[in-house]
C-alpha cells in the first residue's frame, strides 16, 4: 500500500503585505470555524482585503485583532477572556482606533479584557522599544549643527573639526527621516558657500 503525501499549498501574501493573514487564518484568530463570517465581515465594509495570488484574499492583522476586541465588547459570554498573546496586543496597540487615535492601556483594557497590570506592562514595553529603536536624536536636537557633534569626538579624531561635522552631515542625507535629510542638505549648502 503507497501512501501519498498531500502538501496543503498556502498561498503567499503579496510583496509588501507582510503579517498580512489568509481568509482562514483570519477566521482562525477571530475563533470561527468557517470562513463565512470573514465574507460577511468583508461585504458589510469592516474588513478590508488584499488580493494576492489566484485572487486569494489578505487581511491586515491589527484590523483582524481590532476586531477581535470590537467582538469581545459586543459580545463578552461568548469571547475567551485572557487569550490574546502579547505580539497581538502590541499589534493592536499600534493600530489606530475608529476615532483615528492611538490607543492607550485603558483601550486595551476596555477592548480586551485584560487585567490594567497587563496593558500597562505592555504599552511600557511598546514605549520602551519604540524609543530605542527611534533615530539617536530627539526632533528637538535636529537643528544641533553638525560641528557641536564634531567638537565632542574630536578627542578621538585626527581630522579637522569642519571636516568631520561635513562627515556627519553627509551621514544625515542617509537618514530614513525626510525632515533629516532635508536639513542636512541645507547646512551642507550653507557650509560650501562659507
Amino acid at each position: 500500500m503507497t501512501s501519498t503525501l498531500q502538501f496543503q499549498k498556502h498561498p503567499h501574501a503579496p510583496a509588501g503585505c507582510d503579517g498580512y493573514l489568509t481568509r482562514r487564518q483570519a477566521a482562525r484568530a477571530l475563533g470561527f470555524s468557517s470562513e463565512f463570517k470573514i465574507r460577511q465581515f468583508e461585504k458589510e465594509g469592516v474588513l478590508h482585503s488584499v488580493r494576492g495570488p489566484m485572487r486569494a484574499a489578505f487581511y491586515p492583522r491589527a484590523e483582524i485583532l481590532a476586531l477581535k476586541a470590537q467582538l469581545a465588547l459586543s459580545e463578552p459570554a461568548t469571547a475567551p477572556r485572557n487569550d490574546w498573546a502579547d505580539a497581538e496586543l502590541i499589534a493592536l496597540l499600534r493600530h489606530p482606533t475608529r476615532a483615528g487615535q492611538a490607543r492607550t492601556a485603558l483601550d486595551l483594557v476596555l477592548e480586551t479584557q485584560i487585567s490594567i497590570e497587563r496593558a500597562e506592562r505592555v504599552c511600557g514595553f511598546l514605549a520602551a522599544s519604540e524609543a530605542t529603536t527611534a533615530p539617536d536624536r530627539p526632533a528637538s536636537a535636529l537643528a544641533e549643527p553638525a560641528f557641536a557633534k564634531a567638537e565632542s569626538t574630536a578627542s578621538h579624531e585626527r581630522r579637522d573639526a569642519r571636516r568631520v561635522s561635513r562627515d556627519l552631515l553627509i551621514r544625515e542625507l542617509r537618514s530614513p527621516d525626510p525632515s533629516v535629510r532635508k536639513q542636512a542638505f541645507e547646512r551642507l549648502k550653507e557650509t560650501r558657500t562659507t
